[in-house]
C-alpha cells in the first residue's frame, strides 16, 4: 500500500505481504473499525459475533441495497444457535463514514469482484479478507484492488438466512487464514486474533493453496449433486446413485489438483466428501438454496473452475463439466420461472 496511516495513531505498525507475496507493506497489529461486506449468512454471522466484544472494534455492515440497509439498520440483527442466541444493532450502509482498518468480504464468489470495486472508493489502506468458496476470488479481487493486502480465508462456518436480518448459525467451525504461495505474517495473525476474540475458531496456515482445494473438492462433489437432485446433504451420501456421482466428481477433481501440483492427502477426496455430506446431513447447501430462489449459483467457481484448471494442464474433467452445464441450465430455468 502506498501512503496513508492505518488504524488508530497508537496502533503498532508491522510489515505484511500482499496476495501471492508480490510486495511488502504495513498493517496494524490491532483493528479499531471492521467493515463486513455482504448481509448474507456468513456476513451477518461474523458481524454479530464481532459486535459482541466489549472492548472490540466498531463494526459496520456494508450492503449494496439501500432499502434493505435501511431496514436492517432499524432493528437488531439476530443470530440463532443451539449454544445461545445473539443480537446486535449495527450501522448498515452503502459505504462507511470513516475508512475501516480491516474489511471482510463475505459476498458470493461471483459478486466479490464487483463488491471489491465498489469498496475501492472507501476502504483506504485496510487489509481485505476474502471468504468465498471455490477458486479465483483472491485473483479477481487483486485485479481491482492492486494495492490492497488480501488475506485469503476459507471458512467452514455453517449458517443459513432464516429471514431478513435473522441467521441460524448451525455450526461454529474453523476458519483458515493465510496467503497463497507465501508464508503468513503478523497481519494474518491479527485477523485470526480478532476472529478468535469473537468466538470464531481460526487457524493460520503456512500456505492456503491446499486448504482452498480441500474445501473445493468437498463443495464440488456435494453441492451440484444436492442442488440438481433437490435434496439435503445427507441424502447425497445415503442414495447410492447420488453417492456414486459425488464420489466421481471428487475423484476427478483430485486428479486435476494433483496435476496442478497441489498437495492433498492422496486417494481420500471421495471419502472426505461423503463423510462431510453425512456430517452435515440436515444442511441444504447454498447451491440448492440459490437454485430454489432463482439466484445465480457459484458453480463457475467450483466445478467450472476445476474444468478450467484441467484444460490448462491438457486434461479433461468430463463429470465436472457435465454437472456444471446441468446446473447452469437449471439456474437459467429457475430464473425464467421466477420472472414469470
Amino acid at each position: 500500500m502506498h501512503g496513508g496511516r492505518l488504524g488508530r495513531p497508537h496502533a503498532r505498525r508491522i510489515r505484511t505481504t500482499r496476495y501471492k507475496g508480490e510486495r511488502v507493506t504495513e498493517s496494524p497489529r490491532t483493528f479499531q473499525h471492521v467493515a463486513v461486506i455482504g448481509p448474507g449468512a456468513v456476513g451477518l454471522c461474523l458481524a454479530v459475533r464481532l459486535a459482541q466484544q466489549p472492548d472490540g472494534p466498531a463494526i459496520t455492515l456494508i450492503d449494496r441495497d439501500a432499502d434493505r440497509a435501511r431496514r436492517l439498520s432499524g432493528r437488531a440483527i439476530q443470530l440463532l444457535s443451539d449454544t445461545g442466541d445473539l443480537q446486535a444493532r449495527l450501522p448498515v450502509v452503502l459505504a462507511p463514514k470513516t475508512p475501516p482498518d480491516l474489511v471482510f468480504l463475505a459476498t458470493k464468489a461471483h459478486q466479490a469482484q464487483a463488491a471489491a470495486r465498489t469498496a475501492r472508493a472507501w476502504m483506504g489502506a485496510a487489509p481485505l479478507v476474502t471468504l468465498q468458496n471455490g477458486l479465483g476470488v483472491p485473483a479477481d479481487v487483486a485485479a481491482v484492488l492492486p494495492d490492497t493486502c488480501i488475506v485469503v480465508g476459507v471458512t467452514y462456518q455453517a449458517a443459513n438466512v432464516v429471514a431478513e436480518g435473522v441467521v441460524h448459525h448451525a455450526a461454529n467451525i474453523m476458519t483458515h487464514l493465510g496467503y497463497e504461495g507465501s508464508a503468513p505474517d503478523a497481519t494474518v495473525d491479527a485477523v485470526a486474533a480478532v476472529l478468535r476474540g469473537a468466538g470464531v475458531p481460526s487457524r493460520v496456515e503456512r500456505d492456503m493453496t491446499s486448504v482452498i482445494w480441500q474445501k473445493l473438492l468437498v463443495n464440488a462433489a456435494i453441492n451440484p449433486v444436492a442442488a440438481l437432485a433437490g435434496v439435503r446433504n445427507g441424502e447425497v451420501a445415503d442414495r447410492p446413485a447420488l453417492a456414486a456421482l459425488a464420489a466421481r466428481l471428487a475423484e476427478e477433481a483430485e486428479v486435476v489438483a494433483l496435476a496442478a501440483g497441489v498437495t492433498l492427502p492422496a486417494g481420500r477426496a471421495a471419502e472426505v466428501a461423503l463423510a462431510t455430506a453425512r456430517a452435515t446431513a440436515q444442511n441444504r447447501c447454498s447451491m440448492l438454496q440459490d437454485l430454489e430462489a432463482g439466484r445465480t449459483t457459484e458453480v463457475d467457481y467450483l466445478n467450472g473452475a476445476i474444468v478450467r484448471v484441467a484444460r490448462d494442464h491438457g486434461m479433461t474433467a468430463e463429470a465436472n463439466r457435465a454437472v456444471a452445464m446441468l446446473v447452469r441450465v437449471a439456474s437459467a430455468n429457475a430464473k425464467r420461472e421466477e420472472s414469470v
